[in-house]
């Protein structure tokens, strides 16, 4: 399936120059087995290109230069693995970046990716495809973060007031803007700690939403890293035309 669909926005896709360069026990594990059922065209938003390439493609270009190829695995739709193959080999990703079967939910997905990483790889990233503006830089100061302190998930503080409600609309409680952050991708941890609290959650029957509360629901501190990048998600159609 090819889409014709092309988009140009008023952000600059990512820049690639990157002062470290590879780091060599870094791996990546790319999410994109998503449904895009909230994408509202039936299609794989992933396939869709966004200045001039597919969005699939953006944080892999992006992120080539810290990460090795071997040390970069994409987590597809399983009926879709010849597809985003050769969407990659179009867009001249490295022959080396594996495509591989997700699996049933996004958590399931990301493990699947961790365990099949190389054993040099020490340092794991994990990216939502769909997040297609991600720099170098933030994600050298997660990788940083993670060497430190085991952890770095990229987040922004939270501007809007938030209310938490029932399914009947009633708000409950607002609660206190200026401890609320919004997490993002990359999120960057040690190897053993993202594996080991992965293991745990799962084998405890416990669903998560994203990497970083895995490692919560695993006792574990989990650090956040602070920045004011454009780090958008494309969620809807409407998001390629921004």
């Amino acid at each position: 399936m090819s889409h014709t669909h092309s988009t140009h926005t008023n952000h600059s896709p990512a820049q690639t120059d990157s002062p470290m360069g590879i780091q060599a026990d870094v791996g990546l594990v790319v999410a994109a087995a998503g449904s895009s059922s909230r994408f509202g065209t039936g299609d794989c938003k992933l396939l869709y290109e966004l200045n001039g390439i597919p969005v699939l493609c953006h944080c892999l270009r992006t992120f080539a230069r810290i990460v090795a190829p071997q040390a970069t695995v994409v987590m597809a739709p399983p009926t879709m693995l010849k597809t985003f193959r050769k969407t990659l080999t179009a867009s001249g990703i490295h022959p080396d970046v594996r495509v591989l079967p997700g699996g049933a939910e996004r958590q399931d997905s990301v493990y699947k990716g961790i365990m099949a990483l190389p054993l040099f790889v020490h340092i794991v990233a994990i990216q939502d495809a769909a997040r297609p503006y991600t720099t170098p830089r933030l994600l050298e100061e997660c990788i940083d973060s993670a060497r430190r302190h085991g952890s770095g998930v990229a987040a922004k503080p939270v501007t809007d007031t938030i209310k938490i409600a029932g399914a009947d609309g009633k708000v409950a409680s607002t609660p206190d803007r200026s401890t609320l952050w919004a997490a993002e991708t990359p999120q960057v941890f040690q190897r053993t700690l993202i594996a080991d609290s992965y293991r745990e959650i799962m084998a405890g029957g416990k669903h998560v939403t994203d990497d970083a509360q895995a490692v919560e629901l695993a006792n574990h501190p989990t650090f956040l890293v602070r920045h004011h990048e454009v780090n958008s998600k494309i969620t809807y159609a409407t998001d390629l035309d921004d």
